[in-house]
């Protein structure tokens, strides 16, 4: 279980350097599902960043395989302190499900550690088809009410891509 992890964005010469430069850390490359050009390298290793512009994130929770390949989705939300623990609540009822939805490989809880109010939701995913699949689903439900206007959701998939 990692406690923490950092993000960087860059073009694919930068991002192959910096994994070359560090071959002992467990990095993976990300690449937009919307554009092969939008890279995101992430150390997953648990340690603390090797970039010069890291976004860092503190794991405050985590559940399913160690995988890191597959469609990622990170899904974004800014809640007032009394939201975060119904927020928190919800995310472990998911967690504690007896099955958890079809396709899903691994999901963590990110905060910020610059922003102590938002929340990360970073699941990864066989098929993006079975992220599509969960979001029509009842397990979804209690997450529908944090993405409209109010909590400033945004939300981003990538895939894993090799740079080799």
């Amino acid at each position: 279980m990692i406690t923490q992890l950092s993000t960087t964005f860059g073009s694919w010469n930068i991002l192959n350097q910096i994994k070359k430069n560090n071959p002992s850390r467990e990095m993976v490359v990300l690449s937009g599902t919307s554009s092969q050009t939008d890279l995101q390298l992430v150390d997953v290793s648990g340690k603390d960043s090797v970039f010069q512009t890291p976004i860092d994130y503190s794991v405050i929770n985590q559940y399913g395989e160690s995988s890191w390949r597959g469609f990622f989705r990170f899904a974004f939300f800014n809640l007032p302190d009394e939201e975060l623990r119904v927020f928190d609540s919800k995310v472990n009822h998911l967690m504690s499900a007896p099955e958890a939805p079809v396709g899903l490989q691994r999901l963590l809880v990110l905060e910020p550690k610059k922003h102590k109010n938002e929340r990360v939701l970073l699941t990864i995913w066989q098929l993006d088809s079975d992220y599509s699949l969960w979001k029509r689903s009842a397990s979804y439900t209690p997450f529908k009410t944090y993405t409209n206007g109010t909590y400033q959701f945004r939300d981003t998939n990538y895939t894993a891509y090799d740079l080799n």
